[in-house]
């Protein structure tokens, strides 16, 4: 047997960019399937720098008196790519299915969570919807550096300049922007540098699934006081005076104001920084401990005032009515500070924003091989010859985990031949609605944040379902072809005390993102996206016959009722699969 498609770089080649259009419709709403036809007569292709490209509007509800707005994005790393719940790559008609990522969006958040540097995330968020970093709207407290606080050059959202009056509403009044994307899609087809000879396949049929408006919108981190508390505007008082006595425009015991002045703190010094927008339902709540305060209001404008009365120039919120309930007054010079909050999710109950995808194409790189390579190919084909295609693909292995079951047994039924490695995500599997996954008011506890006071305030994940969680887990160990893997149980106590990392879970996950072509240069999201990893192979072209070797993950979790979400794993055996092509059939062997 021998293959005669093979590559050389003595073979002078053209290339050209060809688009083919979605064949199913014009518009894509969320739970949506987009379906592209890749024709054979595009003979060969660099699937590698292919690109699906579309644009993509996000929407709010109907803002009403239960329902407020505001600044919606979304994931901050993943981008455009949150959008996509699974995707299937076909032959032309049908008749083999050569790969399918279940859970796409998981897996290309754990690539791009631990696959990343500044460039990378620049270059993400340039063409793939992802949201860069804006030292303008950093924090000025001590809080992390958050890609989720960008509400200056965010390109989710038109920019506020001067005295803001109307109402934040939807894409249609340009408070929401159409945002662009070319996506490089993250399959192993996509993602291999071989030519790919389409006329032997009938072509390619792609298959979109798209995800659930639910598990896609975030809120600014610093208007969200379950995020990073310490991130939100900080009050200073009803007036804005900086009077020398420290009480001054305080907000008094069972008093009301319709008058939010800002601190300077968390770079608050004009309207275009300003997190909040008119329409948004705010609230006051104690930085010690993030409890909410008082009642509610809602804005109606902001602004920047200055003059000798207010010291430097600082933002004004004015809102509807709101009524203390502190049990004691606050502002400027009086501890402990105050920030200022939305509500707007967490108010409405129900809250349920949209998207809509459009113009979506497959911009296909068709490349043009020199005059008698294809007659040759196809002559060599017809006298029985074979054309080998190996590419890497994952297969994803779910796995469903009560919160009361702390020692579970993961079976996973392998059936790669070639297989290099395994990662294991363990995501929440809670269904939130729209509003609490937006406010993040019952997420997972990700980390305590203590910056200006010496108590912790929770930090809650805004990725429910996209990341993985370590949630107590106390160690784990593989087992498999009748041997425990590693030999020794790996320890990963310090992650879930929410303290440390684990040295040897590091090593262990170190190996296993390189043996699935994932390069781990960051290990910074080791907390806000967990993962066990184990290498099945080591060495550039080595593989793991994982047939029939009773593959098991054992995890174990402390005390009765430890864990505090229900856990969907999601288990991506990284392999390689091969395209055979023989006398006009075809054949995919894992």
């Amino acid at each position: 047997m021998s293959s005669f498609f093979t590559s050389s770089d003595k073979i002078k080649v053209g290339q050209t960019d060809v688009s083919v259009p979605s064949e199913n419709g014009l518009d894509y709403r969320p739970g949506g399937k987009i379906d592209l036809f890749i024709p054979p007569t595009s003979k060969f292709v660099d699937l590698s720098q292919s690109r699906l490209k579309f644009s993509v509007s996000l929407s709010l509800p109907t803002i009403s008196a239960t329902s407020g707005a505001t600044r919606l994005q979304l994931d901050a790393e993943t981008g455009l790519h949150s959008l996509i719940r699974s995707i299937r790559v076909f032959t032309g008609r049908k008749t083999a299915l050569l790969e399918e990522i279940e859970g796409y969006d998981i897996l290309t958040a754990l690539r791009f969570d631990y696959e990343t540097n500044d460039n990378l995330r620049a270059k993400r968020a340039l063409t793939e919807g992802a949201t860069d970093y804006d030292p303008a709207s950093r924090g000025t407290l001590g809080t992390k550096k958050t890609l989720q606080q960008n509400c200056v050059s965010n390109q989710y959202f038109t920019k506020q300049t001067g005295t803001q009056t109307g109402s934040f509403t939807a894409s249609s009044d340009n408070d929401f922007q159409v945002v662009k994307g070319e996506l490089h899609l993250n399959t192993g087809l996509f993602r291999n540098e071989a030519v790919f000879p389409a006329l032997l396949t009938d072509g390619l049929f792609v298959e979109i699934l798209l995800q659930d408006a639910r598990r896609v919108f975030r809120q600014l981190d610093s208007v969200n006081r379950h995020r990073r508390l310490h991130l939100n505007p900080v009050f200073h008082s009803q007036n804005g005076s900086d009077a020398s006595s420290s009480t001054t425009g305080s907000f008094a015991n069972a008093g009301t104001t319709t008058t939010l002045f800002c601190t300077r703190d968390n770079n608050q010094t004009s309207v275009d920084t300003c997190p909040f927008v008119v329409g948004e339902k705010v609230t006051l709540v104690s930085n010690d401990n993030g409890s909410a305060n008082g009642s509610h209001g809602t804005i109606t404008q902001i602004e920047q005032v200055s003059g000798a009365a207010f010291g430097q120039s600082k933002t004004k919120l004015t809102v509807t009515q709101m009524t203390s309930n502190l049990g004691q007054p606050i502002g400027r010079g009086l501890s402990p500070p105050y920030h200022i909050v939305s509500t707007t999710a967490e108010d409405a109950g129900t809250y349920d924003p949209t998207y809509t995808i459009s113009n979506v194409e497959m911009i296909v790189k068709q490349i043009q091989v020199p005059d008698g390579y294809e007659a040759s190919m196809m002559g060599m084909m017809k006298e029985g010859g074979t054309i080998n295609y190996d590419y890497r693909s994952f297969t994803n292995y779910r796995f469903s985990q009560l919160s009361g079951d702390n020692v579970a047994n993961i079976r996973l039924p392998l059936i790669e031949s070639r297989a290099t490695s395994i990662l294991c995500v363990p995501t929440d599997a809670k269904l939130y609605s729209s509003a609490t996954q937006i406010s993040c008011s019952d997420t997972y506890i990700i980390s305590n944040e203590s910056v200006v006071t010496a108590s912790d305030v929770p930090q809650r994940s805004s990725r429910s379902g996209l990341t993985g969680i370590s949630d107590e887990l106390q160690d784990y160990q593989f087992i498999y072809d009748g041997r425990i893997n590693p030999s020794r149980r790996v320890d990963v106590s310090k992650i879930s005390s929410k303290k440390s990392i684990s040295q040897q879970w590091c090593i262990e996950a170190e190996k296993a993102l390189a043996m699935a072509d994932i390069e781990p240069l960051s290990f910074m999201s080791f907390q806000e996206n967990f993962f066990i990893g184990r290498a099945l192979a080591l060495g550039k072209n080595a593989v793991y016959d994982a047939r029939g070797k009773d593959f098991n993950l054992q995890v174990e979790y402390t005390g009765a009722n430890s864990q505090s979400k229900d856990k969907l794993w999601n288990n991506y055996v990284s392999h390689l699969r091969r395209l055979v092509i023989k006398s006009g059939n075809l054949m995919v062997q894992r």
